[in-house]
């Protein structure tokens, strides 16, 4: 399966991987996974683990993955949080989960940018792919968060998606690879957690359950990527020298234009969080029947002039 998977990359030789390797049971098994496959595709492995520093005990976890990556000939990059060039910026950023995952992202990126590397493999699995669909179930989620994490998302790759925890322990278990067990994973203090431990109740009422999930979350993602390409399609008929079209954009479907909405903010880059009052502000402004200017954050704005709309970015 991971052997498909890689081959649907067209990997070229020499192309860097750098997979995130926490020590867990994934990130052990993926790594090993990758390394096995170097030979065949002719790829070039780095690990790069983040010690958050949240734990006294997380130095073993820096020694576990020197010495795994000893073991396998791949080089490790390991560096604390504070060490990271936006840790200052991230530490006002969401949640203890939150703030966890933009700290590994930032190291990513650090090391993307430094060594020019193709991908970053991350060792989610099937059972992480199901917490993450019930998480954002809870919270409120769009379509396109219930699609949930992709085997390939830009930069972003998952060899692991579609196999479960227990395949993997069973790796595990078959190759005699030791890994690392982390006590937050039992910590109620977590939505996450506190979701895993009901799953299989869910799965003692149909033992269904996780294969037709996983079907239904294959379905929304196929739902999510029409209705993209269809919003980008109702967006490239309204822009007129590199300006909204008002009038064209009124006329949407009030679904589709938070759709085509959405569209145009990431077609100019622009950086922001995506919640239903910023949507409907932005909304609200195209609707007003006079012209003016929406500022939207420190950097960007939107002026809107005889019925065109247009993104200024003010620094």
């Amino acid at each position: 399966m991971i052997l498909d998977f890689l081959e649907t990359l067209a990997l070229k030789p020499h192309q860097i991987i750098i997979v995130g390797l926490s020590g867990g049971p994934d990130s052990v098994a993926l790594l090993h996974l990758l390394s096995n496959y170097q030979n065949i595709f002719k790829y070039q492995l780095l690990a790069a683990h983040l010690d958050h520093g949240w734990r006294e005990s997380s130095h073993q976890d820096v020694l576990f993955c020197q010495n795994l990556c000893k073991k396998l000939n791949v080089e490790l990059i390991c560096k604390k949080s504070s060490e990271l060039s936006d840790f200052k910026k991230l530490q006002a950023n969401g949640s203890k989960e939150a703030l966890g995952r933009d700290l590994r992202r930032a190291l990513f990126t650090e090391i993307k940018n430094q060594y020019q590397a193709s991908y970053v493999a991350l060792g989610h699995h099937l059972d992480d792919q199901i917490e993450t669909f019930f998480i954002r179930l809870i919270r409120g989620s769009s379509l396109n968060g219930l699609g949930c994490m992709q085997t390939k998302n830009g930069l972003y790759i998952r060899p692991l998606l579609n196999i479960s925890k227990t395949e993997i322990l069973e790796y595990l278990n078959k190759h005699n690879l030791d890994y690392m067990t982390d006590s937050t994973n039992e910590s109620d203090l977590f939505l996450r957690n506190k979701i895993r431990k009901l799953l299989p109740e869910i799965h003692e009422l149909d033992a269904r359950f996780k294969p037709n999930l996983v079907k239904t979350i294959s379905k929304i993602q196929q739902t999510n990527h029409f209705i993209i390409n269809l919003a980008q399609t109702e967006l490239n008929k309204m822009i007129i020298n590199h300006q909204l079209d008002l009038k064209l954009f009124n006329k949407l479907d009030p679904f589709l234009q938070n759709e085509v909405l959405l569209q145009w903010l990431y077609q100019n880059q622009v950086k922001f969080t995506q919640t239903g009052n910023f949507i409907a502000e932005i909304l609200r402004f195209f609707k007003t029947p006079h012209g003016g200017t929406h500022q939207t954050s420190l950097t960007w704005q939107i002026t809107k002039k005889q019925n065109l709309a247009q993104i200024i970015c003010i620094r």
